[in-house]
């Protein structure tokens, strides 16, 4: 079996009005799909974030080195691109993590398992973290802290909501408002809200009591000294890692933090999220993948260290993914099923990705 061709896509869905995150806002969901075909038949996809990266150039970068490779020796190419590029390695972790992902599909499909049973499997649904408050310049606390109580209601194990970060008054009213709906089971991202140390402890102090599940990324990624500091001065369990994009750097991150929030498309693959998620369990945190649950259930249903999965439910009008899918994830209360097709998972739907691409490129 060999590589035979390799198709790319940047997709672009506008969303129903701008989403502020901390201090970025998003007027479109972007994604870069990539679809690696064989001269077997089998063709493996990946689906990842750009995040403000010209991801389909990088990718086709190191792609060119796939054509003709033998795809169940993934390493190969991927590790000979590292090698030769040392010096530029984090640029390509996005293009490694998705082309990695891609093969992980291939190799999946050809054993005909899914890859939770390729990766050993454990149990076949996890607990579900699901996302609310999005919107909230449109909306009041108590239209959110009433999101909260609903997800709840339905059976999720935890809602994670996201600060303003401009507003540390409204934020700490907004805080002790959704956790008082559920003690222990409320979760607040700060979306990299605050630069220093002095900063953060200032909100931080003020919420240590409020029985937070976990406070994520306090700092932007490259701060992972700063975010252990944190955690080190503070009751609440704190979580980070999702835009970290490299495995050593999350495995130092995993000594400091109590929750590390790996990304397959980010960090180097199902290969680097191998890594990371060993590395979480070498320094005794637990592990919440990033988003793509359709991915990363299949992770959690492998290993006991992962402990769910986040979802963004589809209706928040935030995250538009499952428009990509073939198949719906299927989410019962509260757990979401991992599916049993063999693959990673990402089965995409390609007319879906032609109809929204703004680029289109093959190999």
């Amino acid at each position: 079996m060999k590589i035979s061709r390799i198709m790319l896509a940047q997709v672009k869905i506008p969303l129903p009005r701008p989403l502020r995150l901390g201090p970025v806002e998003i007027r479109t969901r972007d994604y870069v799909a990539v679809r690696i075909e064989t001269d077997s038949g089998i063709g493996g996809d990946a689906l990842g974030y750009p995040r403000g990266t010209p991801l389909v150039e990088s990718i086709s970068r190191v792609a060119s080195g796939l054509i003709g490779t033998d795809p169940l020796l993934r390493r190969a190419p991927l590790h000979a691109f590292e090698e030769a590029n040392a010096t530029s390695r984090p640029f390509y972790s996005r293009a490694i993590s998705l082309l990695d992902i891609a093969l992980w599909d291939i190799a999946a499909k050809a054993a005909g398992l899914p890859l939770y049973r390729m990766l050993g499997g454990l149990r076949q649904s996890v607990p579900v973290t699901a996302v609310a408050g999005y919107y909230m310049d449109v909306r009041s606390i108590d239209e959110i802290a009433d999101e909260v109580s609903l997800r709840i209601d339905e059976g999720y194990s935890r809602v994670k909501v996201m600060l303003k970060g401009d507003d540390p008054a409204y934020d700490l009213r907004y805080v002790r408002a959704v956790a008082e709906r559920a003690p222990g089971q409320v979760a607040a991202d700060a979306h990299w809200s605050w630069s220093s140390m002095t900063q953060a402890l200032k909100f931080c102090n003020q919420i240590d009591d409020a029985e937070l599940a976990f406070l994520e990324d306090p700092f932007v990624p490259q701060d992972v000294e700063f975010t252990a500091g944190l955690q080190s001065r503070l009751r609440t369990p704190i979580a980070a890692g999702e835009d970290v994009v490299d495995a050593r750097s999350l495995g130092r991150l995993a000594r400091g933090v109590s929750v590390l929030r790996v990304d397959a498309t980010t960090c180097g693959g199902i290969t680097g999220a191998l890594t990371a998620m060993a590395a979480a369990h070498l320094g005794g945190c637990t592990v919440l993948p990033h988003v793509f649950a359709p991915l990363h259930v299949h992770l959690a249903c492998a290993f006991p260290q992962v402990e769910g999965v986040e979802w963004i439910p589809h209706e928040s009008g935030a995250d538009p993914l499952s428009s990509l899918l073939l198949r719906p994830v299927i989410i019962e209360s509260g757990h979401m099923l991992v599916s049993e097709e063999p693959g990673v998972g990402l089965d995409l739907s390609w007319d879906r990705i032609e109809d929204n691409a703004v680029q289109m490129v093959g190999l």
